[in-house]
């Protein structure tokens, strides 16, 4: 199978995009707010896209496939195909452990794909994807200096715990049972901020929009629909103006407490964010910024959003794909 060769866009620095769904009477306007979404087809007119037969997709051309979807011009340090090989069936992941691969063996597929870094150089090099804080930081004014500062702040605790980890441990049962293996993460978490970018760009309404009403929203999100994990405001209160917002997606992991503070510091009312460290959002509750606002929409859901765009991809292209391990699939 032939991949298109990926965009010239460095990886680091991904845009706003358009919305994939246009307006169009034959779409219900809820679903045309979400975006690039995957429509479920039922019995209706409409008729699934032709899909390509093909031989078998080596792992590399996968990860061609979601670097070219995510604006990647190479691949991100957190993404590796660890044992590469021809598949036709996949199983796919958030996390994948060495029991996922033995499930995956039971199920007969050609090779796994994961989302989070499974070992070897990509789980070492998440600390080089947490350096995206500082032009996230820089898009929303915070000055260069300052932002280097707090992503050190965020970077070297990780790298330091990672120094100590069993890195390849899961690495080498996939080697042994001769299973390729793969990860896409930062590509992933790129398509997923566009997609949440996008959304939150379409349903706020300057000051009229409070966080309670855009939670409201966030919550028909097909994959937030079908998780029982619901996004939710973890700080400030449902009758706050959403006022000036950022999507905190993409830079490896969640900014901790020094970095949205100085968001708020700078600006920000409200910040969107898979998740946070309890000791991080005490430490935010403790500081009382007035108007302050910040909404957690959910670890496996929102990985899910990215991973189930590059799903839709793989089938498109014929291949099938069994998603478990945290994938909700809608």
């Amino acid at each position: 199978m032939t991949v298109a060769a990926p965009p010239t866009t460095d990886c680091f620095f991904e845009g706003r995009g358009k919305t994939a769904v246009s307006a169009s009477a034959a779409i219900d306007p809820r679903i045309r707010r979400h975006g690039p979404i995957l429509i479920r087809i039922g019995a209706t007119s409409l008729k699934r896209p032709p899909i390509a037969i093909i031989t078998g997709v080596r792992l590399t051309e996968i990860m061609a496939l979601a670097n070219g979807l995510a604006g990647c011009a190479d691949t991100p340090p957190d993404s590796e195909v660890y044992l590469d090989g021809d598949v036709r069936r996949v199983y796919v992941g958030i996390d994948i452990d060495v029991g996922e691969l033995l499930l995956a063996r039971t199920l007969g597929v050609d090779g796994v794909i994961a989302h989070h870094p499974v070992g070897s150089r990509a789980r070492l090099g998440l600390p080089a994807v947490i350096e995206r804080h500082v032009a996230q930081m820089q898009a929303e004014g915070i000055p260069a200096g300052v932002a280097h500062e707090l992503m050190l702040a965020r970077k070297q605790p990780i790298a330091r715990a990672l120094h100590m980890t069993n890195y390849d441990r899961v690495v080498d049962a996939a080697r042994r049972l001769q299973m390729p293996l793969m990860n896409i993460h930062l590509a992933a978490d790129i398509i997923g901020r566009q997609f949440f970018t996008d959304f939150v760009g379409r349903v706020v309404d300057g000051q009229a929009t409070t966080v309670g009403g855009l939670i409201d929203e966030l919550k028909t999100i097909p994959e937030m629909e079908a998780s029982l994990v619901q996004p939710g405001l973890w700080l400030g209160k449902a009758e706050n103006p959403v006022g000036r917002w950022i999507v905190q997606i993409a830079a490896g992991t969640s900014g901790g407490a020094a970095i949205y503070r100085t968001y708020y510091e700078y600006g920000i009312n409200t910040i969107l964010a898979m998740h946070i460290d309890d000791r991080d959002l005490r430490e935010l509750e403790q500081l009382q910024v007035p108007r302050a606002n910040l909404v957690i929409t959910g670890h496996m859901p929102s990985d899910s959003i990215g991973m189930n765009r590059i799903i839709g991809a793989l089938e498109q292209r014929g291949l099938e794909v069994i998603a478990g391990s945290g994938v909700i699939r809608v």
